[in-house]
C-alpha cells in the first residue's frame, strides 16, 4: 500500500517557548525508534542539528529554501527533514504543531515522492480538526475532530468526496485557489488562511486553516494537510471588545472635564478631548509632558504633587484644589481628582481636572445674595418666622423675638401655631397655615409671658413642583393700634385716620413681603422655584393694592371695583408684558363698590387669569386681546374675563389641575360664586355672585 502525507511526515506538538515535545504521531515514533514516553519532554532541537545549505544546493535538490535538519533515530539512523510549524493551543498550553517534512529519499537518492493514499491521521486525541485533500478539492482523509467541528461523518465524506466545496463559503473558495497557487510558485510549505465555513446544519463559523503542502520532486503539490481551528467565538469576542473600546473612547472623549493618564514616572501618556476644551492644547502638544506643564506658574508645588502621585500609587483616592494655566496664558481655578488605574496593561495614575471658575463665581454671587437676604430678614421691622413643610420653626428674626418674647434658640423646631395661637383661634390659624395662596389675617397671638397681642398675620407659602417646601409667617404687632382704636371709636374721624394708617402700614408691610420673595427668587438657581416665587409676589401685590386704594379712599369699608381692577391690570401688564406679544386690555365695568372680603378674591382672580393669558394664551402670535367685564345685573354681580387666545389645553386623564386653576376655583368658592370656565374661541372665566 502506498504512503500518505501522514505516513511519510513526522509530526510533533511542542511547547511554544522551549520546543519541548508534548506529543508525537505514530510515524515519528516509528521512524525515530523511540517509545513515546522517551520522546515526551525532549527538546526538538536535541534530536539533530541544522544543515547549512545554500540556495544553489536546495535548487539542485529541488527543495524549498527553508531550514533543513539532520535528525537521528535512537539507533543513530540519519533522517533529513525540513520543518514547518503552526501555532495552536494544546490542552490549555500555548504550543506549536511542527511538521518534519521527510526529504531523506530526495536528499540521498533524488527520487520522486510517492503518491498519497488514504490512511489514518497520526495524532491520537488531537484537539484540532485535521483534513487531507488534493488540489481538485477531493478529501483524502477526514478526522474525528473534523466530524465534530463540521457535523459531516466519514460516511458523508465517502458519499461526497468533494464536500470541501460545500464546506467552504463560495466567496472564500478563491482564497484556497490563490493560496495553492502561491504555494506552488513560491514553494512555500505552509500557509495560514481564515475561511468562512458552513456546517452540516447550516451554521456559519469562521476558522483558521493551517495548511501544509507535500511537494513532489518537480514542485507539484501532491496533497494538502490542513489543521483547522474554530475562531468564531474568538472573533466575536474581538468584535465585542472593539465595540466596547469604541464605546469607552466615545464616553472618555465626551466628558467635558480634562482627563489625562500619567505613567510611573509622572509623564502624560494619554489625554481625552476634554483636555483640549479645558486647556486649549492639542493632544500631541501634551503627550510626554509632566503634570506641571498644565499648572499655573507660581501656584505649583512639585513636592506636593509627588506626594499625591505616591499616595495614589498606594491606592489612595486624592482630591485637591489647584490652579491650571491655559495655552493662552489664562490662569483658572481647578478641582483635581487622582486615582490609580490600568491602561493597556500598564499601571497609571488617572487624573481628572475640572475648571471650577463659573462655580466659584456663582458661589460668591450666592453668598452675596444670601447676605442681602439675611440682612433684610433680620433687620425687618416686622416679625418673620420661616417654617418648614411641617410648619415647624426654622428661624425667626429679631422683630419676632421682640413681639413674642421668645429667642430663636427656644422656638427652633417647634410647631409655630401650637406655640403662639390661642385655642379659640387655632382652627383659623391652621387654615391660614395650610393655604396654598398668600393670605392676610388679623387676630390674637400669645406671647411667652402668657399675654395676648393683636397682630396682622400674613402666611406666604413657597410651593415647588406642587409641593409645599416652606412658609413665611409674617406678623405686625397692632396691639397698641387696637387699643387706640377702642379709645377712638366715638370719634369717627380719628377712627378713619387709624384705619388709613393700618391700610397704609399693611400695604408697606406687604411691599416688604414682596421684596423678601424677590430676594428669595434671586437666591435660587431653580427656574421653576423662581417662577413660583414671582407668582407669589403678584398675589401679594394684588392684596396690597386693595389696601392702597382703601388708604386713599374716603370710605374704608368699600373698594371701588373699576378703579381697583384697572390699576391691578396695569400693574400685572407692566410686570408680564413681552415685546414679542402686544396685548390690549379692554374694560366694561359698572360702578360697583364691594367690601374688602369680596374685593380681594376678585383681584386675586384677575391676577391668576391675566398671568395665565400672558404666559400661554397668545403663543405663536404677535398680539392678543383681553376683555375684563364687571356688571351689576338684577340677579347679582357678573364678573367675566375673556381672551381671544388659543384656549385651555384638553385635560389628560387623571391629570392633576394646575395651581393657578385650583386657586381660581377656590377664590370663586370664597365669593360663593357660580363659576363657569369655557374654552371656545379663546378662554372665558365667569363668576356670578351676590353682593354683600
Amino acid at each position: 500500500m502506498s504512503m500518505t502525507f501522514f505516513d511519510s511526515q513526522l509530526m510533533f506538538v511542542c511547547d511554544q517557548l522551549n520546543l519541548k515535545i508534548l506529543d508525537a504521531n505514530d510515524i515519528a515514533i516509528s521512524k525515530l525508534q523511540y517509545r513515546k514516553k522517551e520522546l515526551l519532554g525532549k527538546s526538538l532541537s536535541s534530536l539533530g542539528k541544522n544543515i547549512d545549505l545554500s540556495q544553489e544546493d536546495l535548487d539542485e535538490l529541488d527543495l524549498p529554501f527553508i531550514e533543513t535538519w539532520k535528525i537521528f533515530s535512537k539507533t543513530k539512523q540519519e533522517i533529513y527533514v525540513q520543518f514547518s510549524s503552526h501555532l495552536i493551543n494544546y490542552k490549555g498550553t500555548p504550543a506549536k504543531i511542527v511538521i518534519a517534512h521527510d526529504i531523506t529519499e530526495v536528499f540521498r537518492k533524488k527520487l520522486l515522492s510517492k503518491k498519497a493514499v488514504s490512511l489514518p491521521i497520526g495524532f491520537r486525541d488531537f484537539p484540532l480538526a485535521e483534513i487531507e485533500w488534493d488540489l481538485k478539492h477531493k478529501i483524502l482523509r477526514w478526522s474525528k475532530r473534523a466530524e465534530l467541528l463540521f457535523g459531516y461523518s466519514h460516511s458523508d465524506v465517502n458519499k461526497n468526496p468533494f464536500l470541501l466545496e460545500d464546506l467552504i463559503a463560495d466567496s472564500d473558495l478563491v482564497k484556497i485557489t490563490e493560496a495553492n497557487k502561491n504555494a506552488i510558485e513560491d514553494q512555500i510549505p505552509t500557509k495560514v488562511i481564515s475561511l468562512k465555513n458552513e456546517t452540516k446544519n447550516g451554521k456559519v463559523i469562521e476558522c483558521e486553516w493551517y495548511n501544509s503542502y507535500l511537494f513532489d520532486r518537480k514542485g507539484h503539490i501532491t496533497s494538502v494537510y490542513s489543521v483547522i481551528k474554530d475562531i468564531t467565538e474568538e472573533k466575536q469576542a474581538q468584535e465585542k471588545s472593539k465595540q466596547l473600546m469604541t464605546s469607552f473612547m466615545d464616553l472618555y472623549n465626551s466628558i467635558t472635564d480634562a482627563i489625562y493618564l500619567l505613567n510611573s514616572s509622572g509623564i502624560i501618556i494619554d489625554v481625552n478631548d476634554g483636555l483640549t476644551r479645558t486647556f486649549g492644547y492639542e493632544k500631541k502638544e501634551v503627550l510626554g509632558k509632566e503634570i506641571k506643564f498644565l499648572s499655573a506658574s507660581g501656584k505649583f508645588s512639585q513636592n506636593q504633587i509627588d506626594e499625591y502621585i505616591q499616595r495614589a500609587k498606594n491606592g489612595d483616592s486624592i482630591s485637591y484644589e489647584g490652579w491650571g494655566e491655559k495655552k493662552n496664558g489664562e490662569v483658572f481655578p481647578t478641582e483635581v481628582l487622582m486615582n490609580s488605574g490600568s491602561y493597556l496593561n500598564e499601571d497609571v495614575i488617572i487624573v481628572v481636572e475640572r475648571d471650577v471658575s463659573e462655580r466659584l463665581l456663582s458661589h460668591q454671587a450666592l453668598k452675596q445674595r444670601e447676605s442681602m437676604f439675611s440682612n433684610l430678614f433680620h433687620s425687618s421691622p416686622i416679625g418673620i418666622a420661616q417654617l418648614d413643610h411641617h410648619h415647624e420653626i426654622v428661624n425667626v428674626n429679631h422683630s419676632f423675638e421682640e413681639i413674642f418674647g421668645y429667642s430663636e434658640k427656644e422656638v427652633k423646631g417647634l410647631e409655630l401655631d401650637k406655640l403662639i395661637v390661642p385655642c379659640d383661634e387655632y382652627k383659623d390659624a391652621l387654615e391660614l397655615s395650610n393655604s396654598e395662596i398668600a393670605k392676610v389675617y388679623t387676630g390674637k397671638r400669645r406671647t411667652k409671658s402668657g399675654n395676648t397681642v393683636d397682630v396682622i398675620v400674613c402666611a406666604v407659602p413657597v410651593i415647588v413642583d406642587e409641593r409645599l417646601i416652606s412658609t413665611y409667617g409674617i406678623y405686625v404687632d397692632i396691639t397698641e393700634r387696637k387699643k387706640a382704636e377702642e379709645k377712638l371709636k366715638s370719634n369717627l374721624r380719628e377712627k378713619e385716620v387709624l384705619l388709613a394708617e393700618i391700610h397704609h402700614r399693611v400695604k408697606n408691610n406687604l411691599a416688604v413681603i414682596t421684596s423678601i420673595l424677590e430676594l428669595q427668587s434671586m437666591n435660587t438657581e431653580n427656574v421653576e422655584a423662581q417662577n413660583v416665587l414671582l407668582d407669589s409676589q403678584m398675589r401679594v401685590r394684588s392684596i396690597a393694592l386693595v389696601h392702597e386704594l382703601l388708604y386713599k379712599s374716603d370710605d374704608f369699608s368699600k373698594v371701588n371695583i373699576p378703579n381697583y381692577l384697572k390699576d391691578l391690570a396695569r400693574v400685572i401688564s407692566n410686570s408680564l408684558e413681552r415685546k414679542s406679544v402686544s396685548v390690549e386690555i379692554d374694560f366694561n365695568l359698572d360702578q360697583v363698590e364691594l367690601k374688602i372680603t369680596q374685593a380681594i378674591p376678585c383681584g386675586l382672580i384677575l391676577n391668576e387669569v391675566l398671568t395665565n393669558s400672558y404666559k400661554h394664551a397668545f403663543t405663536g402670535r404677535a398680539e392678543g386681546k383681553i376683555l375684563v367685564s364687571f356688571k351689576n345685573a338684577d340677579t347679582g354681580m357678573i364678573y367675566k374675563i375673556t381672551d381671544d387666545g388659543i384656549g385651555l389645553p384638553k385635560p389628560k386623564e387623571n391629570e392633576k389641575a394646575s395651581l393657578g386653576m385650583t386657586l381660581v376655583k377656590t377664590l370663586g368658592k370664597q365669593l360663593n360664586a357660580e363659576t363657569t370656565i369655557s374654552s371656545e374661541n379663546g378662554t372665558s372665566f365667569e363668576f356670578r355672585f351676590s353682593k354683600k
